[in-house]
């Protein structure tokens, strides 16, 4: 099997193609880490609205 690419340079170019490749993944990666984060928040965010939820429940039940 031979290589596709003859040196590391030749390889970062992706044959004049590097600019989408690279801008690709880089894309896709800011996407899945913003989805990531968005879901953390949106899991603190329910969280604190299961206990608050819970707490007036406890108040009412509870003169």
């Amino acid at each position: 099997m031979t290589p596709q690419f003859a040196n590391l340079s030749e390889f970062l170019a992706m044959g004049g193609y590097a600019g989408f490749v690279f801008g690709a993944w880089g894309l896709s990666l800011a996407v899945i880490a913003g989805l990531i984060v968005r879901a953390i928040l949106a899991g603190k965010h329910q969280k604190a609205r299961l206990e608050a939820l819970r707490q007036e429940k406890d108040a009412s039940t509870n003169p």
